[in-house]
């Protein structure tokens, strides 16, 4: 697995915001400026092609997108990176929300909004059962994990790396939306992709904060491929690169 090379690859505001490691003494991390990332198109268009830059094969991709709290957009972020790579892709894109399921009330009683790939492994049915066009979205396809507060516990590694290699077959790129790392089995899922993206939000998202995330990634066999500042409102995108 691992087809990402390098896993220094920071994305950041201005040079202060680095999150320095020691491998940054011999490698020149690719930077990118993120900001009012939600409503920047060219911001994902940046984060695409420098993870693109890191690739070390034409296999398909499996990357995680997580943040080491709360409220940091992660969601945003993961579906717009999601979007572009469905744009650039000849093959539709999968996005694979692993968040806890949404249900809603009708007449009383709970419905879950669709299948999700749980129950279609449980039930040996295929996986596509579980799949839907993202909406406004052209070659992007959508499914959850599967259903209850947290899905990626229920699912179980087994599963889920079995689920990954079935769904490999057919998407050029699978993005997975994670829950904060502070859930064990979130963290756990690193070592099931080929890298894992940190989400962290400008001005909130403590420093130790990140560092404990991305070591506890790397501890159960994952790889953090970047650092993704979000809603930082004041500047626009723009690369920013090593002198």
């Amino acid at each position: 697995m691992n087809r990402l090379s390098n896993p220094e690859l920071t994305i950041f505001r201005k040079p202060t915001s680095v999150v320095q490691t020691p491998e940054d003494q011999a490698i020149a991390p690719v930077r990118i400026g993120i900001g009012a990332i939600a409503r920047h198109h060219s911001s994902f268009v940046q984060l695409y092609y420098a993870i693109e830059a890191r690739r070390t094969s034409a296999m398909p991709l499996v990357i995680q997108f997580i943040s080491p709290t709360t409220g940091t957009g992660a969601s945003t972020v993961a579906s717009g990176y999601a979007r572009v790579a469905a744009d650039d892709c000849a093959q539709p894109v999968l996005y694979i929300d692993c968040n806890a399921s949404i249900a809603k009330q009708k007449r009383g009683q709970t419905e879950l909004q669709s299948p999700t790939l749980f129950d279609a492994l449980r039930r040996g049915l295929p996986l596509t059962d579980a799949i839907t066009p993202a909406r406004d979205a052209k070659n992007l396809l959508w499914a959850r994990l599967g259903p209850g507060d947290r899905p990626l516990l229920t699912l179980g590694g087994d599963r889920l790396q079995s689920m990954l290699d079935m769904l490999r077959a057919n998407y050029p790129v699978i993005v997975l939306d994670t829950p904060p790392a502070d859930a064990p089995e979130s963290a756990a899922v690193s070592r099931y992709c080929d890298g894992s993206v940190l989400v962290v939000a400008a001005g909130r998202t403590k420093q130790w904060d990140i560092e404990n995330a991305k070591a506890l990634l790397e501890r159960l066999g994952g790889q953090t491929v970047g650092v993704v500042l979000n809603r930082e409102q004041s500047v626009l995108p723009r690369w920013l690169g090593r002198h």
